[in-house]
């Protein structure tokens, strides 16, 4: 057999390197062999259960080796993946899980009283499985004991969706995003190919597994290669990571760039030996050039700026070279295994210097198969065989681009677009701000004007007008901001970005929004 399904990486690692750790949590570890075997004892287990090939599985836990074992096992059955969002509240654990149809809910123990809370409204309510011992429900070992270690006898189509991964959304409810074995295995050829994934990494996983990027983009890849994972748990604390870095001589890691900043700006990084970590990947934004040049200083490894969605995997890169050239504010080019145009409104491919919407190839290996029961929304999404992922771009030399902001959060005011990210990156520039988030505010005369949330640094003093003045000077009259909030921190998602919805909604309360 070949390697045509998700599972398929799992049981030919467990064939190439049975004795080689797979992963390794605090003083824990399983071999590829072992994870192998545990996977296919709860896939049998699953089967006994009832489970069969598109049944759901909601899966609600922090990072760890139990989570991956569920991962691979439902693969092996042709079962689809719901991993929820560990920040989730009662409305939306409930809304996942019926929306979902999720027949199975596997969870750690630290869900348990808010299950019990929501489980009175879920529609059909789901066998309920505990990850690890304790409480009334049966757990994972429980349903494992004494199952078979062989492969289960289920032909697995590589074109079948293997997970419905929910985004957050900007507005309305969560959209649940529909992906196939082949796109995913696509996804992994491309980062091992373009990050040059070696088959010794040690890599470090601290990213949330329920997002994309927490399996698909950090642990499959070197999975591919047969290198080793560290799993970290939930949050994001410099000391512990670097201590994590030195002491299994991580070679890979994988951050934002909020995360970079903060590591660099730790104070302790020089408390550890990390002069085994030679690579880092990035994503979900470019790098402030002062945080970049601080890394790179500091943290003799390098930078690769990876680029995707939920609908559309990762589909670019910025590799190394190009973190020392004019290239280093750019996003990227194309994988080698991906398609991207960038297109103005009316769908036609802009010249270089113009910005327009990015759309990347969409077939049965390539992105998203669709939004699930949003028949009508996966249509405005996926036109002609593109995915239209709202990102604007600016085209550049040799096929790279430049993301300069979403076609949500650009403000319209009068007749002129303004890019945020054009604002923000200004700013971050005085020596009194340490962050800053520019989002549109409804303005009488123009439609919409410039506002500012700025974050400022410790013993660091300037006002509203000092920022403004500050603009006024460098940029178009336009640009400028109007108005300027001051906070002590910046909404941020689970992954440390920025979220803008929380900043503008107090504004637009009782307006008509822009779309």
């Amino acid at each position: 057999m070949t390697m045509n399904t998700i599972g398929d990486v799992l049981r030919l690692n467990a064939k190439r390197f049975p004795t080689k750790k797979a992963l390794i949590m605090d003083n824990d570890f399983i071999t590829f062999f072992d994870l192998n075997q545990k996977a296919n004892q709860l896939a049998h287990a699953l089967i006994s259960m009832g489970t069969r090939t598109g049944d759901k599985i909601a899966l609600l836990a922090f990072n760890s080796i139990e989570w991956i074992v569920v991962f691979f096992a439902i693969a092996k059955i042709g079962a689809i993946l719901v991993p929820i969002n560990y920040r989730y509240k009662r409305d939306e654990l409930v809304y996942v899980i019926n929306n979902s149809e999720s027949n199975t809910l596997i969870f750690g123990p630290e869900f348990t009283s808010l299950i019990e809370e929501a489980k009175q409204d879920f529609n059909t309510p789901p066998a309920l499985i505990s990850l690890f011992h304790g409480g009334d429900s049966p757990s994972l070992t429980t349903l494992m004991e004494d199952r078979p270690t062989t492969e289960p006898s289920v032909t697995v189509d590589p074109n079948w969706p293997f997970h419905l991964v929910y985004t957050s959304g900007t507005t309305g409810v969560p959209k649940g995003t529909l992906a196939s074995h082949s796109s995913c295995l696509r996804c992994y050829i491309g980062m091992m190919t373009e990050c040059d994934i070696k088959d010794n990494e040690v890599a470090l996983a601290n990213l949330p597994f329920f997002h994309v990027a927490g399996v698909h983009c950090i642990i499959q890849p070197v999975f591919l290669r047969g290198g080793t994972i560290v799993i970290m748990g939930a949050g994001f604390d410099p000391d512990q990571v670097l201590d994590t870095v030195a002491r299994y001589r991580i070679t890979q890691a994988h951050w934002v760039p909020t995360q970079v900043a903060m590591l660099v700006n730790s104070g302790v990084i020089d408390k550890y030996n990390i002069s085994s970590l030679k690579k880092i990947q990035y994503g979900s934004s470019v790098m402030p050039p002062t945080v970049l040049q601080q890394a790179q200083q500091r943290i003799k490894a390098d930078f690769y700026q990876t680029y995707g969605q939920t609908e559309t995997f990762i589909v670019s890169i910025l590799k190394p070279e190009d973190h020392y050239s004019e290239r280093s504010q750019f996003t990227g080019r194309e994988f080698f295994n991906a398609e991207l145009r960038i297109v103005d409104h009316e769908g036609r491919d802009i010249t270089i210097g113009e910005a327009g919407e990015i759309i990347s190839r969409q077939s049965q290996d390539s992105g998203m198969i669709g939004y699930y029961k949003m028949e009508e929304t996966t249509k405005e999404t996926i036109r002609d065989g593109w995915i239209h992922t709202g990102d604007v771009a600016r085209l550049e030399e040799d096929g790279y681009f430049t993301i300069v902001d979403r076609m949500k959060d650009v403000i319209i005011s009068g007749a002129e677009n303004i890019y945020p990210k054009e604002i923000e990156n200004l700013i971050s520039t005085h020596p009194a701000v340490k962050e800053v988030a520019v989002f549109g505010i409804p303005d009488d005369i123009w439609g919409e004007s410039v506002c500012a949330a700025v974050v400022k640094n410790t013993n660091q003093e300037i006002d509203e007008n000092g920022i403004i003045d500050f603009c006024a000077s460098r940029l178009a009259s336009y640009k400028k901001p109007k108005r300027i909030i001051f906070l002590d921190e910046l909404p941020r998602n689970a992954f440390g970005k920025v979220t803008k919805n929380p900043l503008r909604e107090p504004f637009w309360s009782g307006r008509k929004k822009r779309v």
